[in-house]
């Protein structure tokens, strides 16, 4: 027996090879039918792999996860598309310097016609009808290359002693700013009926085990073929030595004399060249659209680590691994046996990375490797709220003028900063004062809102969001169970496939949702009125808005008081004990144990609380709308939430107010639209640029900003009185000497 474990544990890859094969068997046996659908499915599978591999070579090279890996590739696959197909080069959306004349004219304009200023060209006729096939994929493979060079340089080599943090949200802005570049410039309808010279027909499979498309088995053979090669980059080149010396430990490797610049950099290189180039090789099989080829992030970083983001081959096996047990799900979900109600197989096909991640994480959590990189950065500063009383009253008075004093349009952005207020703060109490980075934060929010309309629509206000939020807490403090084990990046991509599978299984799921995936959201009833926000004709102490277009201000008025609640709620929060204990786990979380903080309590209560917090805003939300709707609260809502509370002030409560008005459909939305008339299309794009900028230059955020400048300017003045002090000293010592 003994020499058993240790064959085991020697030749693990053996092991697990001889385990797959008798898994293959024994469905052979049972019913070979079921395996058809799985080796059909090995071509999605090898671009899961593709990306897996990116992600292990871009953490493995500069210590980043790319979350935004999965949208590199239609980034490349799209531009290809337009060069080889329609002869047209897309140039990505810039800002246009003329656009600074349009908006100082068109401020002062009045009822005026705009002024409409020649803009930079979208899009550039090439000469003939199409590039050859060779000239777009050349060109393919140049803005592969371009892309990660600018992605190592401009974005990622001024974090590399960054912390965690801002490097998955400077990742989750790429995300989003790529994303946009392509909706933006060609979009969002399905590219399909790509002809590119794939092999063609099928490789037929003996008895009932289907056929394999030979354009799936090319990806599968160039997957595996680029896994190969990277193996033995990295087993037997100086090159790949000194980047697995760098990952290992950047000190040693710099002390050796490699370069970590240089080595992340090319890392970064063959990432984006292997994603780009399989995702216009896939696009024949796959399509081209701006959500699912994207979210194939999720099962790539199941696969990533299950490989422990090190094996090349591991990467690869696990990325078909996965493809061909989600068409297995899809299989037997047309079975008679098979629970639709309960678990719709569409939707478990889709939380299968998150359920293959937490096994992942849990059996391996404490082993996953950590780059030892030359300095660790720190976390926005957590500053103790002052001037608490006057700048609520301040802000309140605020948000009451716009709400009674303006138009509709008005209202309506005040509504929706005031929602989004309440979900930032909820990231403020989680990934600021306790520093766990969460992904699903919207998701959570969609549950509140869900079970309030299914289940609690009846109750009265505020009874039914209070428990709708009570709910939503339960699902934050199961999440907070992986992160009793792990932390950092490795809980953003948990936290991440959680939003998946509680968008597929619980939003999408028609058995809880109906066949429309919208529930509908009745109107808050207080006293016996209706304060919903198509009730225009409320009063309230004789008093309503300008018009009569909805929404209604007092709904405004309902948002505003559980804001500062809410508000108020997370300041005590920060100055309490418990406060002062999160920001221990935050800074340390062994110095915290030793200190005799339980960091698991603190943990689940911190989950607990800002999923309660999310819960109101999905509540107020479902009011806001009338209904609940998945889109609204799926994976990419929670990546684009996160993005602008960090790009707020991601530890504070100012910074949550301001990522309220910076918010898709905020204040700062509508004024782009209305007074400087910019095209509110281009909103969430110039978000997520903004947000790369602040993690790159000012991890304080916005509302930090006053802070790091009084920093700023009291370090140029000690340095100032430092040098005089100096020259004071040195003058003296010359009129000594003479």
């Amino acid at each position: 027996m003994e020499s058993l474990v240790k064959f085991a544990k020697q030749r693990k890859g053996v092991v697990a090879a001889l385990v797959v094969v008798a898994i293959f068997a024994l469905m052979y046996v049972t019913d070979a039918k079921q395996l058809a659908p799985m080796f059909s499915n090995v071509g999605t599978g090898a671009l899961i792999a593709a990306i897996a591999l990116g992600v292990v070579l871009t953490f493995r090279g500069s210590g980043v996860v790319n979350f935004a890996n999965g949208v590199v590739t239609i980034f490349v696959a799209y531009w290809f598309y337009g060069l080889r197909f329609e002869g047209k080069l897309y140039i990505p959306p810039l800002p246009n310097p003329l656009a600074l004349i349009e908006i100082v004219v068109n401020a002062f304009n009045g009822s005026a016609k705009n002024l409409d200023l020649p803009n930079w060209p979208t899009v550039i006729d090439l000469p003939g009808d199409r590039l050859t096939l060779p000239a777009a994929l050349a060109a393919a493979m140049v803005i592969s290359i371009l892309l990660g060079l600018f992605l190592h340089f401009v974005i990622f080599r001024p974090l590399r002693n960054a912390p965690v943090l801002a490097k998955v949200v400077t990742s989750v802005g790429l995300f989003v700013v790529l994303q946009e570049f392509v909706r933006l410039r060609f979009g969002e309808t399905v590219k399909t009926g790509i002809q590119l010279p794939l092999p063609k027909g099928k490789v037929k499979l003996p008895g009932d085990l289907g056929a394999i498309p030979n354009n799936q088995l090319f990806l599968v053979a160039i997957v595996v073929a680029v896994a190969i090669a990277l193996w033995a980059v990295f087993k037997y080149t100086r090159f790949g030595l000194a980047t697995r010396a760098a990952a290992e430990n950047e000190k040693g490797a710099i002390v050796l004399g490699f370069s970590p610049d240089f080595l992340a950099g090319s890392n970064w290189v063959i990432s984006t060249v292997i994603a780009g180039m399989l995702g216009v090789l896939a696009s024949p099989i796959t399509n081209l659209d701006t959500i699912t080829m994207p979210l194939l992030i999720v099962p790539a970083l199941g696969a990533a680590l299950l490989a422990s983001f090190s094996s090349f081959g591991i990467t690869v096996f696990a990325g078909i691994g996965i493809a061909m047990a989600q068409a297995w799900i899809q299989y037997q979900g047309a079975q008679t046996w098979f629970p639709r109600g309960v678990l719709p197989a569409p939707g478990l096909v889709q939380a299968l990375p998150f359920i293959i991640i937490v096994i992942a994480m849990f059996v391996r959590g404490k082993s996953l490797p950590v780059r030892g990189a030359v300095t660790l950065g720190r976390m926005p500063f957590a500053v103790r709220p002052r001037k608490v009383l006057p700048l609520t009253v301040l802000g309140s008075v605020a948000t009451l003028v716009l709400l009674f004093g303006f138009n509709y349009d008005w209202r309506q952005s005040t509504i929706n900063t005031l929602v989004a207020i309440v979900i930032s703060l909820s990231l403020v109490v989680l990934v600021g004062f306790v520093g766990q980075i969460s992904l699903a934060q919207m998701a959570i929010a969609g549950t509140a809102g869900f079970f309030l309309s299914k289940y609690f629509s009846d109750l009265p206000f505020p009874v039914g969001p209070v428990i709708g939020a009570l709910v939503a807490a339960v699902f934050g403090s199961l999440i907070a169970i992986p992160a009793l084990r792990v932390r950092g990046v490795n809980l953003a991509v948990i936290t991440l496939s959680a939003a998946v599978a509680i968008e597929q299984l619980v939003f999408k799921n028609k058995t809880f949702a109906g066949e429309s995936g919208a529930l509908k959201v009745p109107p808050p009833k207080i006293g016996g009125k209706d304060f919903g926000p198509n009730n225009t004709n409320l009063k309230v102490l004789g008093l309503k808005a300008k018009d009569d277009i909805p929404p209604n201000v007092w709904f405004g008025v309902v948002c505003l008081i559980i804001v500062v609640v809410m508000c108020l709620m997370v300041v005590n929060v920060r100055r309490s004990a418990t406060g002062r204990q999160f920001l221990a786990v935050r800074s340390n979380e062994r110095a915290a144990a030793a200190t005799g903080i339980n960091v698991a309590s603190a943990k689940v209560l911190a989950f607990g609380l800002s999923a309660f917090i999310a819960g109101m805003g999905g509540a107020l939300s479902g009011y806001r709308f009338g209904s609940v709707t998945p889109q609204y609260f799926g994976a990419f809502a929670s990546l684009t939430f996160l993005a602008f509370a960090y790009l707020g002030g991601i530890a504070s409560v100012s910074g949550a107010v301001v990522a309220g008005i910076i918010a898709p459909n905020g204040l700062n939305f509508n004024f782009l639209e209305n007074i400087l008339h910019i095209d509110p299309a281009y909103a969430t794009l110039i978000g997520g640029i903004g947000l790369i900028v602040t993690a790159v230059r000012n991890p304080e955020g916005i509302a930090g900003t006053p802070r790091l400048l009084a920093i700023q300017k009291a370090e140029r003045k000690a340095r100032k009185e430092a040098l005089a002090k100096q020259q004071e000293e040195l003058n003296r010592e010359i009129e000594g000497a003479t």
